[in-house]
């Protein structure tokens, strides 16, 4: 696994203005800060550029990626039309520098911004760090089919910690089984009932439509907010 070493520089891959493409925000304005590095390889990555820390990957501090933040926003701002810009911390995984995210909330964005953090939900510990100054969490429930990995105790953890403010993503894709799924919906509707659940197909193959389906039928009998929705930004051939 990926370990921050410093927790006043982090690797960033990118940062940039657009609008949210998944989950149950899709459509708002976003500034994005997506981090380099992931403790995770699924099958349908769609950001393999930042898995690994690279020659391409800019260090920032604390103090430079504020700054940067800030300028975005300075060239956006109409875009926000009034509201309270929202920044999406995602990755890679960027949960893997939670000491630098806290120290750049608390220092510099705390009541300027909407935190909302993108995960693969495995790194419970990490996300205590920063829970308080979350306002929204959107979290994968990885499936072993395409991460190789059983990570349920984990993810467990994970929306133990953050069932007030979390929604769940599950990607299907080809290889998702019912048995995983059937096991998703347990863990979630056993934390709580309320926690919304975004179904996102990999693909618009027809048979993981069919799967998707099916597996809403199965998630709506146990969870009561969830909805199909697959990767918007792609429709709209945007970032």
């Amino acid at each position: 696994m990926i370990r921050q070493l410093n927790k006043d520089i982090a690797p960033i891959d990118e940062v940039f203005f657009s609008y949210q493409g998944e989950g149950i925000y899709a459509g708002i304005p976003q500034i994005f800060v997506r981090f380099s590095g992931c403790n995770l390889r699924c099958n349908y990555c769609d950001t393999p550029n930042s898995l690994n820390i690279n020659s391409k990957t800019k260090n920032f501090t604390t103090q430079a990626l504020c700054e940067y933040i800030i300028d975005i926003y300075n060239k956006n701002k109409n875009n926000f039309y009034g509201r309270k810009p929202s920044i999406s911390f995602t990755g890679g995984e960027p949960l893997i520098y939670a000491d630098f995210l806290l120290n750049l909330i608390k220092s510099y964005l705390k009541n300027k911004f909407l935190i909302y953090i993108e995960t693969n939900g495995s790194l419970s510990q990490q996300i205590k760090k920063i829970y308080k100054y979350c306002d929204v969490i959107s979290m994968d429930i990885k499936f072993q089919s395409s991460c190789k990995k059983d990570l349920f105790k984990e993810h467990k953890n994970f929306l133990e910690i953050c069932k007030n403010k979390v929604f769940v993503k599950t990607v299907i894709t080809k290889d998702t089984n019912e048995k995983e799924f059937h096991k998703a919906i347990n863990l979630i509707s056993k934390i709580s009932k309320n926690i919304h659940l975004v179904i996102q197909p990999s693909s618009f193959d027809n048979i993981i439509n069919q799967k998707v389906l099916n597996f809403y039928s199965i998630a709506t009998l146990k969870i009561k907010n969830v909805r199909i929705l697959p990767q918007l930004h792609k429709l709209w051939k945007i970032k």
